[in-house]
């Protein structure tokens, strides 16, 4: 398996209640249907809908604050590489933003499921494209070749603050981040993948110095830094159960209710953002070209997924909803997804167009999964998945 799934802080904590709350379900037999595959569904116990649903927004509180830590790294890192601009700072800037970036990849399951509320979506939206706007032109922010008086670090009527970032990111085109992890990728491995640790020396010479495209680079990347750092800050306040925000709106739900929202928030995640993220052909967009980790923030989003469907310590989603048919099935999607990608280049854009094209289905056959639309071959005494009841209001 790879080395995300059931890693973190959250799915340790997943996995304790989960073994608690399948040990206590109890399944009610339900009468088969007089046509084939399609039995009365079972009801959910709301005990274990309540136990389950309540440790999935605990694991999401500690993934994100895992992340948050992981970002606080970071900028320490941008901190350290500016303060002494060397290869090996720089090396380890880069590497900070590598695992920053891998932890925030797994947060985003829980997110989305956070920001499912309508009243709610709108703050998600802006929260993500502040973080996770892609592509990132690299000529929006730094000299590019045939430019040299391209982007933000060249533009000194643009006055170097994050409130000027926040709102020239995504100004007047979607490649137009200022913002985020992919705009702090650009500053770190350079607009050809080509960054030196030179490149962030201070410089002081001129009556202005602090007009010169070095500086402003220089502070243009810490305040990247610090706006991706804030905004992860922002969100990790947000998320305790104690709280009067996020988790009042999911907590407000009726257990059966949040399980209904834990499983829309999980195939909207598929269809938004893992289907989004592997390109339909050599041309597309590749989320993190320069870093070379678009197929390790993917696999980081996976893990999440199936920590909370199949942890392998037994329990969670699937064994709640599906029948167990559809756990095995399911449990076999997961598990050839990440051996294909394990197989395939990265950066995306070389990898080959038959393995995108079997992953995009692997995903497809997921998400009908846990939606329980998607039929598995099975006996007539075999019962569906559970259809949770429809909620008033």
């Amino acid at each position: 398996m790879n080395g995300y799934c059931l890693r973190s802080l959250a799915t340790a904590l997943l996995l304790g209640v989960l073994v608690i709350v399948v040990g206590c379900e109890q399944r009610t037999s339900q009468p088969l249907k007089e046509q084939k595959r399609a039995p009365e569904a079972q009801q959910v116990d709301e005990k274990v809908a309540s136990d389950l649903s309540l440790a999935i927004w605990q694991a999401g509180q500690a993934q994100v604050l895992h992340a948050h830590a992981s970002v606080e790294t970071l900028r320490r890192a941008v901190d350290a590489l500016l303060a002494q601009p060397d290869e090996e700072q720089l090396e380890e800037a880069r590497l900070a933003w590598l695992d920053a970036h891998r932890e925030f990849a797994a947060t985003l399951p829980y997110i989305q499921l956070a920001f499912s509320p309508s009243d709610l979506r709108s703050q998600g939206r802006k929260l993500l494209l502040a973080l996770d706007s892609w592509p990132a032109q690299p000529g929006y922010l730094d000299t590019v070749p045939g430019y040299s008086d391209s982007g933000i670090v060249n533009d000194t009527a643009i006055e170097l603050t994050l409130t000027n970032l926040r709102k020239q990111h995504r100004l007047t085109a979607h490649e137009e981040a200022s913002t985020g992890f992919h705009a702090l990728e650009v500053m770190l491995w350079g607009p050809t993948s080509e960054r030196m640790a030179e490149d962030f020396v201070a410089v002081s010479e001129g009556e202005r110095p602090e007009a010169l495209a070095a500086n402003r680079r220089r502070e243009l990347t810490s305040l990247i830094a610090k706006g991706i750092e804030e905004d992860m800050a922002g969100l990790a306040r947000r998320w305790p159960t104690s709280a009067n925000n996020l988790s009042r709106e999911y907590l407000a739900l009726g257990p059966i209710a949040r399980l209904q929202q834990i499983r829309a928030a999980h195939t909207q995640v598929i269809d938004e953002q893992l289907l989004r993220r592997l390109p339909e052909g050599s041309e597309s967009d590749v989320e993190s070209g320069r870093a070379a980790d678009s197929k390790q923030a993917l696999l980081a989003i996976m893990a999440t997924l199936q920590s909370n469907w199949i942890p392998s310590g037994g329990g969670g989603l699937a064994e709640v909803l599906l029948d167990r048919h559809q756990v095995n099935a399911l449990q076999e999607a997961f598990s050839d997804f990440e051996a294909l990608l394990l197989k395939m280049e990265d950066p995306f854009e070389l990898a080959e167009l038959g393995q995108l094209a079997k992953a995009r289905k692997l995903l497809e056959r997921m998400a009908g999964l846990m939606t329980g639309t998607t039929e598995v071959p099975v006996s007539e005494k075999d019962v569906m998945p559970v259809s949770l009841p429809a909620v008033e209001g």
